[in-house]
């Protein structure tokens, strides 16, 4: 199994314990919509997403679905792991078929014991997460449902978008399930916006991807949330 994303977050240690470090980490196969873990189970492994897109979620006790965020390669989740007697706060399934690595408890506290700026790197990456959620709740507390999309497609935008000559192009399929799913609407509210953006020009299409036609005008919907 080819490690390109591994082998990065690996550099993040000190160079004389990475080849030691790469036989800790295990690596898993995942079909599509197979749960990795669940909301409230033990934490014992700490996962890096080396291809594919993993969803993090919440489902309510009323059944409603709430999308957390999407993990791209290179991502890192399942962070309840980072601390003693952790637990998962959400669930991961595998969005498209997916490959991961997995590191133990016990092993990812032998490499911070061992290299205090690698446990620095990871409590960074809590902290950027943290900011994340922080910002996205922001973006959907108490704001109009076309409010909350534009501000999560913009999001994604800037995180996994490509330019084009279409515009930019947010480079995962991306359903108005889940879409409702990050910003705690219904599928048929999302339906009839994202129609709506699609006839005044503001997106569109290209095979199975989500394009921003035009990012100013997208950027009009949350003006007044706008950091």
């Amino acid at each position: 199994m080819e490690d390109h994303h591994l082998s990065e977050f690996l550099n993040h240690l000190e160079e004389g314990l990475r080849k030691e470090a790469r036989e800790l980490f295990k690596p898993e196969r995942y079909d599509r919509e197979q749960y990795i873990f669940i909301d409230q189970e033990e934490a014992t492994h700490l996962y890096l997403v080396e291809e594919g897109t993993v969803e993090a979620n919440i489902v309510h006790g009323d059944g409603k679905l709430l999308i957390l965020d999407f993990l791209y390669p290179g991502g890192v989740f399942g962070e309840g792991a980072l601390y003693e007697d952790g637990i998962y706060s959400y669930s991961a399934v595998a969005k498209e078929p997916a490959r991961t690595w997995r590191i133990s408890w016990d092993d990812l506290q032998w490499l911070v014991s061992r290299d205090q700026l690698f446990a620095l790197h990871l409590m960074r990456i809590v902290v950027a997460k943290l900011d994340q959620a922080y910002y996205k709740d922001r973006c959907i507390a108490g704001e109009k449902v076309e409010k909350r999309i534009a501000c999560v497609l913009l999001k994604m935008v800037d995180e996994i978008g490509i330019s084009d000559k279409c515009g930019l192009v947010i480079d995962t399929p991306l359903t108005n399930r889940d879409i409702a799913g990050l910003v705690g609407s219904t599928e048929e509210t999302v339906s009839r916006i994202m129609s709506r953006l699609k006839k005044e020009g503001i997106m569109g299409t290209e095979g199975k991807l989500l394009v921003v036609r035009d990012k100013k005008a997208l950027l009009a919907y949350f003006d007044d949330i706008q950091a």
